[in-house]
């Protein structure tokens, strides 16, 4: 699998994850939501990063999991698109 490097691309598909799994509906809620206020919780995240590593094949180290990067879905796909570009190449 190769993995996605546009950061909208990213964070549209990690809004529609957490739309689906996660906000309550009726919550207004896009990429740059905080998503403390979106009812993100720490259970919610460890999902967001299992959905990284599965869906959009970009392992998300501890040391990225920091308060800026989870800020929001566009800063969480920055940082997954930073850590798909500089990933290894596999043949």
């Amino acid at each position: 699998m190769i993995p996605e490097t546009d950061p909208k691309i990213i964070a549209a598909k990690l809004c529609e994850f957490a739309r689906t799994n996660f906000v309550a509906e009726g919550v207004q809620f896009d990429e740059h939501s905080p998503l403390s206020q979106a009812g993100i919780d720490s259970f919610a995240l460890v999902e967001l990063v299992l959905f990284c590593e599965r869906v959009l094949g970009v392992r998300v180290p501890d040391s990225h999991l920091t308060p800026t990067n989870l800020a929001s879905m566009s800063s969480l796909a920055n940082c997954i698109s930073e850590l798909a570009r500089n990933a290894p190449k596999t043949t």
